[in-house]
């Protein structure tokens, strides 16, 4: 009887302390309307306060580039997949690099980074924050962004972040950053006057709605192409299609498929290429298999299209450039535990820490870039193209901006059981519509910029 009694008083104290840490760690959803919260008002009224801004008009462009090895000395965790779990990269398949473009006119240049990275870290940010002014730059005039290949080197994270793609390691962190700034600081010494010319062409066959397949898709490949006064020619091209060719049990670091068009870029003429990851949120390729023949693949199916529709590039119209970089103001986190609980916010603060995220344009003539600091979904981008249309420029969206707050995708979406609605979702109902509105009114204010 008295073990018996005793182990009803331990049952009796694990599920008392199991209730009590339920109680203080999980909460129920709130689906309030995101337009009546003191977030979205403060968020207008910063909006409504930026500025646009002027130069005194000056002759085109001026553009030089740089391509910096980012291949680690020592093994590292791979970054991209949860289930790895920090497992070290077994080989090298193809070396990781930093590109960088820095473009000039008049009085304002502006750098524009890609890194073959799962995404450009947070803690990254912070170290290039501090770090950039050495090289004569600052994060207010470097667009950053990333391939998001999901082979690439991890040790960037803390917390729970650390758990999936490996132990925080301060050196790995100072080698991303120093590598960066070694490109930038390498394309700002090498400026020529440049031609610009830019595109829009559907590539429907290689990316698919992977959320819902019946879904809206962004098939366009946004390019730039750059010709400078030594003859020397640029691309820089960014797409909608996850960088997911590889499985998740492949520990080969590569650039997955962005490594691969770039390369065959460069052999087809080009001096030097970049790629940078669009909206990739519910967007992955669409291969007839995957694994390294995935990576062909999409590289011929890009290519060829290119090839046969380079007669719709046209020549950058207008000379303005100029860059904005404003805080993105969020609501309370819900990392969602199932279709209607979260955990607390001060737990997932704890789990994945607290970085400062912004929104991000580059105009630089009628091309207005807008950065995210999310997997931002394919599906949000159409009203975005409209607004552009509305206002005689293109935009051209980019995920991974140096910043990090999950999966931004359609309102419609956010009760799908499915992982980029459920697990990855983590501020809520809205959300959506949300990010999207702000990133139209930062079109907006980077259009009347002249």
């Amino acid at each position: 009887m008295r073990m018996l009694r005793n182990l009803l008083i331990v049952i009796s104290c694990v599920f008392g302390a199991l209730l009590l840490f339920i109680a203080l760690s999980v909460l129920p959803i709130n689906r309030y309307d995101y337009t009546q919260q003191k977030f979205y008002s403060a968020m207008t009224r910063q909006l409504d306060a930026l500025q646009p801004t002027s130069l005194p008009s000056a002759e085109g462009f001026s553009v030089g580039f740089a391509k910096v090895k980012l291949t680690p000395a020592q093994r590292t965790a791979t970054a991209g997949y949860g289930n790895r779990k920090g497992k070290l990269y077994s080989s090298i398949h193809d070396s990781l690099y930093v590109r960088a473009m820095v473009v000039q006119h008049a009085a304002m240049r502006v750098a524009i980074v890609s890194a073959d990275l799962l995404i450009i870290p947070p803690t990254v940010t912070a170290l290039l924050e501090k770090e950039l002014p050495a090289v004569g730059f600052s994060l207010d005039n470097t667009y950053l962004g990333a391939t998001h290949t999901h082979n690439s080197i991890g040790n960037w994270g803390e917390g729970a972040t650390a758990f999936l793609y490996g132990a925080y390691n301060d050196s790995i962190v100072h080698f991303i950053a120093d590598q960066i700034k070694e490109a930038v600081r390498q394309a700002s010494r090498n400026v020529l006057p440049a031609q610009i010319a830019v595109a829009q062409i559907p590539m429907g066959k290689a990316v698919g709605n992977r959320l819902n397949k019946a879904g809206e898709v962004d098939s366009l490949m946004h390019i730039i192409e750059i010709k400078r006064s030594d003859s020397t020619k640029l691309l820089l091209m960014n797409y909608a299609a996850h960088a997911t060719c590889l499985y998740s049990r492949n520990l080969e670091i590569s650039r997955d498929y962005p490594g691969a068009l770039v390369d065959a870029l460069e052999k087809r003429g080009y001096h030097f290429a970049m790629f940078m990851a669009g909206a990739v949120g519910s967007h992955g390729c669409r291969p007839p298999a995957y694994g390294w023949s995935c990576l062909d693949w999409m590289t011929d199916q890009i290519v060829n299209r290119f090839e046969d529709r380079k007669n719709e590039l046209t020549t950058l119209s207008g000379t303005a450039l100029t860059m904005y970089r404003v805080p993105l103001i969020l609501p309370e986190p819900q990392a969602k535990i199932s279709e209607d609980w979260k955990i607390r916010p001060w737990l997932f603060r704890k789990a994945f820490g607290e970085y400062p995220v912004f929104l991000t344009a580059l105009r630089m003539g009628d091309v207005v870039m807008l950065g995210t600091p999310c997997d931002y979904s394919g599906e949000l981008t159409s009203s975005l193209y409209t607004k552009a249309r509305e206002n005689q420029v293109r935009v051209m969206v980019t995920s991974f901006n140096g910043g990090y707050i999950g999966y931004i995708t359609p309102d419609k979406y956010y009760d799908y059981d499915h992982y980029e609605t459920r697990l990855m979702n983590w501020y809520g109902p809205g959300s959506g519509s949300y990010m999207t509105a702000y990133l139209e009114k930062l079109l907006g204010t980077a259009v009347v910029s002249d």
